[in-house]
């Protein structure tokens, strides 16, 4: 990997760490700072480096669950390395090599409600999180409702980091020469 690569991914992974660190210990920015992570794992990509951010993914992620006292009960880490920080590089991977569009789309699709409802599980199910102050009826058809929502993100979310790479595209541009 070429020098500027390794340092642009190691300041993205720094402000991943940051990011993730926060999230972990500020429950009400948890999902807030998820999204944001999301924004700087694609910075490597302005080199076309899926390997950079990968890494910066990944060592990002790593340092704050370290720093966040190998919390798994936070929200942020399992959101992170299973959906916020992995998607993005496989979406723009598949975008730039010209797969169809509609089956990134549909696969996407899927992946993003599985894994609504694996979250829903995990923290339902697994880690006994009690589910109090809901109507009766989202109650009865949670599943369904996690399932719609998670569709919807799908949508917001693709937009979303298709925008911030073509944003960092143009402002690494002007800054990196």
């Amino acid at each position: 990997m070429k020098s500027k690569v390794v340092a642009l991914s190691a300041i993205s992974a720094g402000f991943i760490s940051i990011l993730l660190t926060i999230g972990a210990y500020i429950e009400i920015a948890d999902i807030f700072t998820i999204v944001l992570a999301s924004c700087f794992v694609v910075l490597p990509l302005y080199y076309d480096s899926f390997r950079g951010a990968f890494l910066t993914y990944l060592v990002g992620g790593v340092i704050a669950f370290i720093f966040s006292g190998f919390n798994l009960y936070s929200i942020v880490f399992p959101s992170y390395f299973l959906f916020g920080g992995i998607y993005p590089i496989f979406a723009l991977y598949f975008k730039e090599k010209k797969q169809k569009k509609l089956l990134v789309l549909i696969v996407g699709f899927i992946y993003s409600v599985a894994f609504f409802i694996g979250i829903y599980y995990y923290y339902v199910l697994f880690m006994k999180v009690p589910i109090t102050d809901l109507p009766e009826f989202i109650k009865n058809n949670l599943v369904i409702v996690v399932a719609v929502l998670g569709g919807i993100f799908y949508f917001v979310f693709d937009r979303f980091i298709t925008l911030v790479r073509r944003l960092s595209d143009i402002y690494l541009k002007r800054i990196l020469k």
